[in-house]
């Protein structure tokens, strides 16, 4: 994948502005803030709403995966030697340990159609 050289990201072929000279290997965020392009002209530019709502998109995804291991650090640091509690806790999430990747498998489709929704639409220009 190429790199922006002026900001050293790396970034899929669509996340560039198409040109020779001060446009060539240039992503289009740099492309936006240096002046050279206009919002309009870049068909794949993220704005901030629509990058915030994909973080949130994928904060929702695996926070499931957080929030488990947070809960087996605190019945490991404070719960397995508390009777009955350390018993009942270890129950729960040995069954939400395995109910979490079976509920992201189910899910996933729903949120690929809601990273799809929220990807701005790339047209190659042609030639490319």
């Amino acid at each position: 994948m190429p790199t922006c050289r002026h900001c050293y990201s790396v970034y899929p072929r669509e996340q560039f502005i198409h040109g020779n000279g001060p446009k060539a290997q240039v992503c289009v965020r740099c492309g936006v803030e240096k002046g050279l392009v206009t919002e309009d002209e870049v068909a794949s530019l993220y704005t901030s709403s629509n990058a915030n709502a994909r973080f949130s998109a994928l904060a929702r995804r695996w926070s499931p995966l957080m929030w488990l291991s947070v809960l087996w650090t605190a019945w490991i640091v404070f719960l397995n030697e508390v009777d009955p509690w350390g018993l009942y806790t270890l129950i729960l999430l040995g069954v939400f340990t395995l109910i979490v990747p079976v509920y992201m498998l189910f899910f996933s489709s729903k949120h690929m159609a809601v990273m799809t929704r929220l990807t701005p639409d790339y047209e190659r220009p042609k030639g490319h």
